[in-house]
């Protein structure tokens, strides 16, 4: 396979070439942007600049031609139907760990493990500490774009009051110490300031919102039991004595867990609760309304809590990344054009500032791990505490369990065990939460039985 870029290096049959293209006849590459305008605006921008670079596959002249992926009902089954149906493009985005192994195991995507244009792109991109946690089936088929990182949104008022002025609770024992203070001032200095509960997540009881569980409970799962993830393949991996201290850690919330819906409530300066869990898509609207981010203001985000000082706070990522197909009516030719593409928008004289115009218009941070240290993006977060604070947990981010069946494996995991715990906690003083090995149980076989997992 020989291809071309204009005026810069490629790999290409293990041998570095440089040419300028000679022009000829056009190549077209169908490419799906997600169904969301800002990334639509993003791709079209690069695209406009790469149809304008004069890029050469085998004598033709590569163009790109992009539009939103369909989503009816969802983004995916608009995939699965282009499938069905040879209408799909050469390449996509909006691809998570769960889909892209339903397309593995449907053979229509391709490899890319050994594929030296994606070495490169791993390594100028300093991903090497992460990749390994997008493989399905010990092959690596995504190159991952983007992660919004989970963790906690505090009322920084209220913590504040709570004894935590100058850093957010990070460990159990903090947690701990914080719930103890609300208890003391909850009749006192919380009334005056009009909060109610300690934790807003009306969710925790509704097992058909499925994909919560991502965020209430594997964020935290993550963080005790040190990245380990849920599902790998058809295996269940769940460590069970780290997901019995994640649903202690949340009975321990007890009756100062707000379980009615209050879908507004941190929009506001004087929130009625001290925490919610929240990702970096919600900074724009707190900055709509005016609040000021940091211990000093009005809010501030935190790290999954720990077991104790000094853990690595791995999180959930709510990531995606794209994949090229195969088949249908997608020719090898096309193929190459895909891949010249996306080796000139990751090639390594551009892709941080590829990443950084993809932040900028996004405003979600790029799947890299040098988000924090590379020049390029210090001068754009220097003064913008809240992405510095969300970039530092993209690199302990773990990505969604490479399962088809995800849906149904974490709807198990709240109607078999969290939920109904969390309905039985929230019953009970703060600090006293039921023991949870027989929910856990029950949790982890339901899990096993819904995904016909091993």
């Amino acid at each position: 396979m020989v291809i071309v870029l204009a005026g810069s290096l490629l790999y290409a049959g293990g041998k570095q070439e440089r040419s300028l293209s000679s022009g000829g006849t056009i190549l077209t590459v169908d490419f799906w942007t997600a169904p969301n305008q800002g990334q639509y605006n993003f791709w079209d921008a690069i695209i406009q600049k790469f149809n304008a670079a004069d890029v050469n596959v085998d004598g033709k002249t590569v163009q790109i031609k992009a539009q939103m992926m369909p989503e009816t009902p969802s983004s995916e089954a608009g995939i699965q139907n282009a499938l069905a149906t040879n209408t799909i493009p050469a390449l996509s985005t909006n691809i998570n760990r769960g889909f892209a192994a339903t397309l593995v195991a449907s053979g229509r995507v391709y490899d890319l493990q050994d594929d030296q244009f994606f070495k490169d792109i791993v390594a100028d991109r300093h991903m090497e500490n992460f990749i390994g946690g997008w493989q399905i089936e010990k092959r690596q088929y995504v190159i991952p774009i983007y992660a919004n990182a989970m963790g906690y949104h505090w009322n920084a008022v209220a913590l504040r009051e709570l004894g935590f002025v100058d850093r957010v609770p990070t460990t159990v024992d903090d947690i701990k110490t914080l719930i103890q203070n609300f208890q003391r001032l909850k009749n006192t200095r919380m009334k005056e300031l009009g909060i109610s509960h300690i934790f807003l997540r009306s969710e925790l009881t509704r097992p058909e919102l499925w994909w919560n569980r991502w965020y209430d409970f594997e964020m935290q799962y993550e963080a005790f039991s040190g990245g380990k993830g849920l599902v790998d393949g058809n295996r269940l991996l769940v460590d069970k004595a780290a997901a019995g201290k994640v649903f202690g850690f949340l009975g321990m919330f007890g009756d100062t867990i707000q379980l009615s819906e209050d879908l507004t409530a941190f929009n506001k300066k004087s929130p009625p609760y001290v925490v919610q869990i929240t990702a970096p898509w919600d900074v724009s609207k707190y900055d709509a309304a005016g609040l000021k981010y940091g211990l000093d203001g009005d809010y501030v985000y935190g790290p999954p809590v720990v077991l104790k000082k000094g853990d690595i706070p791995y999180t959930f990522a709510d990531a995606k990344g794209l994949v090229f197909y195969k088949g249908g009516k997608i020719t090898a030719e096309m193929h190459k054009g895909a891949i010249a593409f996306i080796a000139w928008v990751y090639a390594k004289e551009r892709n941080a500032q590829t990443d950084l115009a993809w932040l900028k218009t996004t405003g979600m941070l790029p799947m890299r791990g040098d988000t924090v240290d590379n020049p390029v993006f210090s001068a754009y977060i220097r003064d913008k505490k809240v992405l510095q604070d969300q970039a530092e947990l993209v690199a302990h981010s773990v990505p969604a369990m490479a399962n088809g069946a995800v849906s149904d494996i974490l709807t198990a995991l709240g109607e078999d065990g969290l939920c109904d715990y969390i309905l039985t906690a929230a019953k009970n003083e703060p600090l006293s939460a039921p023991d949870a090995e027989p929910y856990v149980e029950k949790a982890v076989a339901g899990m096993k039985t819904a995904g016909s997992l091993r």
